[in-house]
C-alpha cells in the first residue's frame, strides 16, 4: 500500500466540506483531480470511503473510521514541518560539546551564557572530560564537536582553527621569577616544578619544550589536571607552565603569570568534527558564535 499525503489531504477536505467542488476549491485543484485522488485512495484500501449521490457526499462507515486517523497524520506532518523550520531558524535544538575541564570552566561558560541569551530555545550540553576522550566522543557521535589542542586527528575527524594559545609561566606571588617581565625556559632550572603527567597533552608539550631547551627541571610534584596545578602553585609548592587561556583563573589565587620565551610557544586550538557528518543548524550556529566570541575577547 502506498497512500500519499495528497490523497489524505483530498480525503480530509472532502469529508469536511461534504462536497467535491468545495474541497477542490480549497485545495486549488480541479474537481476531477480530487475525484481521482479519492478513487485512488479507495482502491488502496479496497473500501468505499464516501457514499455519493447527485446531491450529497457523506462519509461511509470505513470513511468515518479513517477520518480521525487521516486528521492525525496531517497534524503530525504539519508539526514536523514546523519543528524543522524552527530548527533551521535556530529557534530550538540541542548541541553537545566536549572540552577539557579547565576550558569548560574558564573559556566556555560566559560564551555559552551569551549564546543562550540569544537562542533561548537551544540547549547546550557541555561534556567536561579529559583531553584523551574528546576525540572518541566526537568520533562516536556522542557530541557534535570538540574543542582543544590536537596533535593528530586521523582520517575520521576534521580540525578547524579556533584560536591561538601560548604557554606561560605560573609562579607564586613573591617568587623570584615573578620579578621578570618574561622568563626563558632555561631559567626554570633549579626551581621546584609542578609537572603534568605524560598522558596529558599539555604535559607532553612542556616536556618537549624543556628537552629542546636543554633544561633539566626539579619535578617536585606530578598531577593529572591543570586545575590541580593552579592550586599547588597557589600553595607555593613550585612553579608550573600553563596554557595562556587558563590565565584568567589565576587572578583569584596568589599566582603571577609571566611570558615564556626563548622560545615562545604558540599552539593552535581547534574545533574537531566527525568527517562526513553535517552539523545541525544549532551546532553550526554555536560554532560560529564561539569563533566570534573568541576574537572579541582576545
Amino acid at each position: 500500500m502506498s497512500v500519499t499525503l495528497k490523497q489524505i489531504r483530498a480525503f480530509v477536505a472532502v469529508a469536511q466540506a461534504a462536497s467535491f467542488t468545495t474541497a477542490a476549491s480549497r485545495l486549488h485543484l480541479t474537481q476531477s483531480a480530487v475525484s481521482v485522488l479519492i478513487s485512488e485512495l479507495e482502491e488502496q484500501f479496497g473500501l468505499r470511503l464516501f457514499d455519493r449521490t447527485t446531491r450529497t457526499v457523506q462519509l461511509a462507515d470505513a470513511g468515518r473510521d479513517f477520518y480521525p486517523v487521516a486528521e492525525k497524520v496531517l497534524a503530525d506532518v504539519q508539526n514536523a514541518l514546523s519543528s524543522s523550520k524552527e530548527l533551521v531558524a535556530k529557534k530550538r535544538g540541542r548541541v553537545a560539546v566536549a572540552a577539557t575541564p579547565l576550558m569548560a570552566s574558564i573559556l566556555l561558560p560566559k560564551a555559552i551564557g551569551e549564546y543562550a541569551a540569544m537562542y533561548q530555545g537551544i540547549s547546550v550540553i557541555l561534556h567536561d572530560t579529559i583531553a584523551g576522550l574528546i576525540q572518541p566522543k566526537v568520533r562516536d557521535g556522542e557530541v557534535d564537536f570538540g574543542i582543544g589542542t590536537f596533535e593528530k586527528t586521523g582520517r575520521e575527524l576534521l580540525a578547524e582553527p579556533l584560536m591561538a594559545d601560548t604557554l606561560v609561566l605560573a609562579c607564586p606571588t613573591g617568587h623570584s621569577l615573578a620579578d621578570k617581565a618574561s622568563v626563558a625556559w632555561r631559567e626554570l632550572a633549579g626551581h621546584p616544578f609542578i609537572s603534568l603527567t605524560r598522558d596529558n597533552s599539555v604535559g607532553q608539550l612542556i616536556r618537549k619544550c624543556l628537552a629542546d631547551a636543554g633544561v633539566e627541571i626539579q619535578s617536585a610534584y606530578e598531577v593529572s589536571y591543570l586545575s590541580t596545578v593552579v592550586g599547588m602553585v597557589d600553595a607555593g609548592l613550585g612553579v608550573a607552565v600553563l596554557p595562556s587561556y587558563a590565565s584568567p583563573i589565576t587572578q583569584f589565587y596568589n599566582i603571577q603569570i609571566r611570558k615564556l620565551v626563548k622560545p615562545a610557544i604558540r599552539r593552535q586550538m581547534s574545533f574537531i568534527t566527525r568527517q562526513g557528518r553535517t552539523l545541525s543548524p544549532a551546532a553550526e550556529s554555536l560554532k560560529a558564535f564561539l569563533k566570534t566570541y573568541v576574537k572579541g575577547n582576545n
